[in-house]
């Protein structure tokens, strides 16, 4: 249902005028004064009507350049306005409201005076909270010819801007990633055999037809084959998103948001290092991302565009899931919160033996036992445990020595 126009404070004098002077005639029985107070009651009347018949019309276009940006980083609205009808006052005044988490209305005077006419204005916006935005509140105002009536009317045009989560430069995360520079790191567990095998000791779940003997008979200790696919380097992000541990505060969690930007950062990071990342949420559902993939970074923030708590009461489906990788898997897990259970959920995925961190949100003084709890239970698992909290700097805490991990 279209709004119906507003009267001016002009329509309300005349109408107020135009009563006294029909009830003034009326009263004194003077019947000349019938058809001015008639004029003054029934001029806005026509005056709404013409308005509504000729009000003016336009087509509208709009533009975000560019269409997805980070937090707080500025994008440039462009809207072109052609009148399709002329408006009969001449004075169009449009506004175009893309919401407060996006910035204030843009005001700009539409060019109405015949049809054709062309408005282009542009304005900035600068989000401050992820997510895809639409910019639907383009209105234009105007009044009849007299300036009896005020009509404002939506023009529909959704524009869609995506914004993705705010993102911290982080350093490498280590000196030379598989496959990056050509180069074939080698973990300190694997030694060269007399035939220039690379081999690395033998583990629970090993194929015992990897074995490779005249390494395990030089050494002592039962040695197997590395698979080539084991040098393909792949990470597990978990994101904790867990809606138990993330208080809410003006409709805002943000510890959960400064996961999500972790999250976001940390996947980057490893991506560019010539990972293969997997981020896995508190509820089990996975995305994984291929360092060689096209557009790896547009693929790796699509997901956490939309991400949001989830009901999980507790890590175990995620934890499944890693549990089942392989050896070679890194693991950056990002916790809103860490107890005993917490911390045996964790403890379970630890077949990998690359570098396992866990950054988590600091607890308050009645947590603070069963986090040092669970703490205590990581790092006998071979975790490093990083306290943080929603105002924490991620490079610090994603490198503590200010040097590539």
């Amino acid at each position: 249902m279209l709004p119906l126009p507003q009267p001016t404070v002009r329509t309300l004098l005349f109408w107020v005028l135009g009563a006294l002077v029909l009830l003034l005639g009326i009263g004194l029985g003077n019947q000349d004064t019938v058809w001015p107070a008639l004029f003054l009651l029934a001029l806005p009347v026509v005056a709404l009507l013409a308005l509504l018949v000729l009000r003016p019309r336009f087509v509208l276009e709009r533009s975000v350049t560019p269409p997805v940006v980070g937090v707080r980083e500025p994008a440039t609205v462009q809207v072109l306005a052609t009148a399709v009808r002329p408006s009969p006052g001449g004075n169009v005044v449009a506004e175009d409201d893309p919401g407060s988490l996006l910035g204030g209305p843009h005001h700009a005077h539409l060019h109405a005076d015949h049809a054709g006419a062309r408005t282009e204005t542009t304005y900035s916006v600068r989000p401050r909270r992820r997510g895809r935005h639409t910019l639907d509140g383009f209105r234009i105002r105007f009044t009849d010819i007299l300036g009896f009536w005020v009509h404002t009317v939506r023009v529909a045009q959704p524009t869609e801007l995506v914004v993705t989560p705010a993102v911290v430069p982080l350093p490498p995360s280590r000196a030379a990633a598989y496959g990056v520079t050509g180069e074939t790191p080698i973990p300190q567990t694997a030694v060269s055999g007399p035939d220039d095998v690379l081999v690395r000791e033998y583990q629970a779940r090993d194929d015992v037809r990897r074995i490779h003997w005249p390494s395990t008979a030089r050494s002592g200790t039962l040695m197997v084959r590395r698979e080539e696919a084991a040098w393909d380097p792949t990470a597990w992000v978990l994101l904790d998103s867990r809606l138990g541990v993330h208080p809410a505060s003006r409709d805002e969690r943000v510890t959960f948001e400064w996961l999500v930007s972790a999250a976001a950062s940390i996947g980057l990071r490893l991506l560019s290092d010539g990972y293969t990342v997997t981020l896995i949420d508190a509820d089990g559902s996975r995305h994984e991302v291929s360092s060689d993939r096209v557009g790896a970074s547009a693929a790796w923030l699509d997901p956490l565009v939309d991400a949001t708590v989830s009901h999980a009461p507790d890590l175990h489906e995620a934890t499944v899931w890693m549990a089942q990788a392989h050896s070679e898997n890194r693991i950056v897990a990002l916790l809103g919160g860490l107890d005993r259970g917490t911390a045996d959920l964790l403890a379970a995925t630890t077949a990998s033996r690359h570098e396992r961190v866990a950054l988590v949100m600091a607890p308050d003084a009645d947590a603070r036992p069963g986090f040092e709890d669970g703490r205590t239970v990581l790092v006998d698992h071979g975790w490093e445990v990083r306290e943080v909290d929603a105002t924490s700097d991620l490079a610090h805490a994603w490198a503590p020595e200010g040097v590539a991990q």
